[in-house]
């Protein structure tokens, strides 16, 4: 089976990491798939096109493939692959995000090459006046819920046969917790017996990061012993996350790592007693929660999106409504067990 597969974006971001692992994944099942993204990100290092090379991937790099919709360039990709696509013939079109969707629709349909469409939207696809004509000329669609696919079920009138759930997939090899990993503990020389929480987000101001705040000045009140651990950056991490730490008087309980990745990421979710997690950002499949599950860490979640689906109330975590007094409560039960 050859398939084509579309991702406009260049940012190691959102659901960047599980179409390159699918697509290597694929490819290691003896599937001939192309993997066409952005080729360039401006003046940054493109990490789609380096993590896919580094997966055993070529990437195809012919076709602008913009996130956000452009008529003349979506034109120019639409005719572009188009020819790639008579000039290699494929038996199916895999398209991944809103612009590679609009773009690759008219060039497969033309061909009457079946056009399927991964959705990484945990409460189903948003922008219903723009997806709706896309959806007519789907083939089949890939949901990561039960949630997404009632919705869009619902809202596209999309017939269930042409639909399944697939699951987000986790590397359990890399975040097995008996591999040897960094430990995240020492890095940031926490003190034996700290209980630690740790937050996974992009530090933006929808993240819900004051409910956490009021959540963790409580905490450290009940419990002195407790360290907070923020795993992430952003273009508001001033406002959202060191103006309110100074403020509630928590620089001695809090470390700010930054981004991480590699073995470093994984040692670092490996140190954490807690995560928290309150909204679902560019990857509505909440990908940190099953990492840090696949570790053995309880998840303390909103029931926001479809996180209620990933965390099992009272068994592997707690769910729920992302008030600052339920995420004390959740916490303060687990620093008591």
């Amino acid at each position: 089976m050859r398939v084509l597969h579309l991702f406009s974006n260049g940012k190691w971001t959102g659901p960047a990491e599980p179409v390159v692992n699918l697509c290597a994944a694929l490819k290691d099942a003896g599937v001939d798939v192309t993997f066409a993204c952005k080729p360039d990100t401006g003046a940054s290092i493109n990490m789609v096109v380096e993590t896919a090379r580094a997966r055993g991937l070529d990437p195809l790099l012919d076709f602008t493939l913009n996130k956000h919709w452009n008529p003349l360039t979506n034109w120019l990709d639409g005719r572009a692959i188009h020819a790639w696509l008579r000039e290699n013939p494929c038996d199916l079109v895999h398209c991944h995000l809103e612009n590679d969707h609009r773009i690759g629709v008219a060039a497969a349909q033309k061909l009457g090459v079946p056009l399927i469409r991964s959705s990484y939207e945990g409460a189903g696809l948003s922008n219903a006046r723009r997806v709706a004509p896309l959806l007519e000329k789907t083939a089949f669609l890939v949901e990561p819920s039960q949630r997404a696919f009632e919705h869009d079920a619902r809202a596209f009138a999309f017939p269930r046969e042409r639909m399944a759930i697939v699951d987000g997939a986790i590397d359990l090899e890399r975040f097995d917790p008996s591999r040897e990993v960094p430990d995240g503990r020492r890095s940031l020389d926490i003190p034996p017996g700290a209980f630690v929480v740790g937050i996974v987000a992009r530090m933006q101001t929808h993240r819900r990061y004051e409910d956490f705040w009021q959540a963790m000045r409580w905490l450290v009140d009940a419990r002195p012993r407790t360290r907070v651990v923020v795993v992430g950056r952003g273009s508001k991490q001033e406002r959202v996350g060191m103006q309110p730490v100074r403020e509630l008087g928590l620089e001695d309980a809090v470390h700010f790592t930054g981004f991480l990745d590699g073995a470093n990421y994984v040692g670092m979710l490996k140190a954490f007693d807690a995560l928290v997690y309150l909204v679902p950002g560019s990857d509505g499949t909440c990908r940190t929660v099953r990492e840090a599950m696949a570790l053995a860490v309880p998840v303390v979640s909103s029931d926001r999106g479809m996180l209620p689906e990933l965390v099992a109330d009272g068994e592997t975590g707690y769910v729920t409504d992302g008030s600052p007094q339920a995420l004390f409560s959740s916490l303060d039960r687990l620093a008591a067990n």
